[in-house]
């Protein structure tokens, strides 16, 4: 059987659209084949995503499994494929149906016992989550989802584990998308205990911050 999942695909800090596409071909040698441009830390993913289905209480297919993430030119550098390449080969194996699949896309890192591990970029993703067309919204892990919830034009959707990640998708556990706190960040962090009142002349330097400030430009302080 064949399963399709979106995650996302860092590009120095904005995220690309991947699509995960798995195959799993009974009556074939017990092999996993990973195609795509994966780096290193992509390619050894194979085996934790093994050993977290099996200790998350799934079967681990005896079949051939050929994974493809495309688009194969783009290199593929993070453990961020580890859960929707995980999801994929429990779908296409036939171990749970879902009508999800494509309407959220996945991203997250695996331990060997299944639980997720955050990820980098995960705002980066929900940017690209909110303005990909199709997409309702994306699952990340729990300890990523304060962060990506900071967009608001998606839902965010936290799980803790593979397990809960599948009953998510198979439509037995409804999550709640993450709420933002925007407004909360925004009182938190705006507080300072420096003021520029507080520095004496540099004033060409004061100008420089407050022009670049203004305009939303970067600045570097050298």
């Amino acid at each position: 059987m064949l399963a399709k999942l979106y995650t996302y695909c860092l590009l120095g800090i904005e995220a690309v659209p991947v699509e995960v596409e798995v195959d799993v071909s009974p009556r074939a040698l017990p092999k996993t084949v990973l195609v795509g441009l994966p780096e290193a830390a992509v390619r050894e993913s194979t085996h934790r995503v093994e050993r977290a289905m099996v200790n998350s209480g799934f079967i681990r297919p005896q079949d051939r499994i050929v994974i493809n993430l495309a688009p194969a030119e783009l290199p593929k550098q993070a453990a961020s494929f580890d859960l929707p390449m995980c999801l994929g080969i429990l779908s296409a194996s036939g171990q749970f149906d879902s009508d999800r699949l494509d309407q959220y896309a996945v991203v997250g890192e695996l331990s060997l016992e299944g639980n997720t591990r955050p990820v980098k970029g995960a705002l980066s993703m929900a940017i690209a989550s909110a303005s990909q067309h199709g997409i309702r919204g994306i699952v990340v892990p729990s300890q990523s989802a304060a962060e990506a919830a900071v967009v608001t034009d998606t839902e965010v959707i936290a799980v803790a584990s593979l397990s809960e990640a599948v009953s998510f998708f198979s439509g037995h556990l409804d999550i709640d998308p993450t709420p933002s706190r925007t407004d909360e960040l925004f009182q938190e962090f705006s507080k300072y205990d420096s003021d520029f009142a507080d520095v004496r002349g540099q004033e060409v330097a004061k100008r420089a911050m407050t022009i670049a400030a203004a305009g939303s430009h970067n600045l570097l302080m050298v």
